[in-house]
């Protein structure tokens, strides 16, 4: 499932927040919006997260979805960071596996749902969060020793050595598993998505996936203003410095 297309007009403006990549091997999508709080569920968005999920079960296996490209690459990306992708999954690989074992996702939000949508479409990582409860800028890093946060379906995740999003009060998200702190609510205004995309992925890919959560906000959120930009990737780490799992790595069911 590739995606293609261009960038919208409202593309790189100063209301995306500082980005600042500093792990090796990864391109980010940005999208900043305003959206008008939520009052339900969008009925079309609920037919589209089907059918696509629909599309999914009918299209891969555990054993064929190993080896789709954007998940393979996840992967090696999550390798090169030092993080055992098959110890704490990528955060879109464990829902497509989810979809194909025929379990539901659980539905939180009309915004959330794009984000999910996203990543089970392009196998990439999509980052959800609440703008108005992130302070300063970005920093996208390894996590520190003693680094944790209360998670979203989970009552702590521990974040040393892990990929994570952390901002003037510390981390608040992962490509693995987000925080509590910074999770969108039907009662978000100001929202921000974060695509992680292998380095290897094709810019216009990422910019195909950017249009595409732009495009479901303006269809299903009654966003506003919508900003974004294409960041990194980062600066390649002497080899001394990296930390890497072998490539044939268990995978596990």
């Amino acid at each position: 499932m590739s995606v293609q297309g261009n960038l919208p007009s409202s593309s790189s403006n100063s209301l995306c927040p500082d980005i600042h990549l500093e792990l090796f091997g990864m391109k980010a999508g940005i999208i900043r919006a305003a959206a008008e709080p939520e009052t339900g569920t969008a009925a079309g968005l609920t037919w589209e997260f089907d059918r696509i999920c629909e599309y999914v079960r009918g299209q891969y296996s555990f054993d064929s979805l190993r080896h789709w490209l954007p998940i393979s690459a996840v992967r090696k990306m999550f390798s090169v960071w030092g993080s055992d992708p098959s110890k704490y999954r990528p955060s879109s690989e464990a829902l497509l596996r989810r979809v194909i074992k025929g379990k539901s996702i659980p539905r939180i939000s009309n915004m959330v749902d794009i984000a999910n949508i996203g990543a089970i479409e392009t196998g990439w990582p999509h980052g959800c969060y609440d703008c108005e409860k992130i302070s300063g800028a970005v920093r996208f890093r390894r996590g520190n020793a003693g680094e944790q946060y209360e998670g979203i379906g989970r009552p702590l995740f521990r974040l040393e050595g892990r990929p994570v999003f952390s901002d003037s009060y510390g981390p608040f998200g992962s490509p693995v598993s987000d925080s509590r702190r910074t999770m969108v609510t039907r009662s978000s205004r100001e929202l921000l998505f974060i695509i992680c995309a292998p380095e290897s992925s094709s810019d216009s890919d990422l910019q195909g996936a950017v249009a595409k959560v732009i495009e479901r906000l303006a269809r299903w959120c009654t966003a506003g203003e919508v900003k974004s930009k294409i960041v990194g990737p980062a600066p390649e780490p002497s080899v001394h410095s990296q930390r890497t799992f072998p490539e044939q790595i268990e995978y596990r069911e």
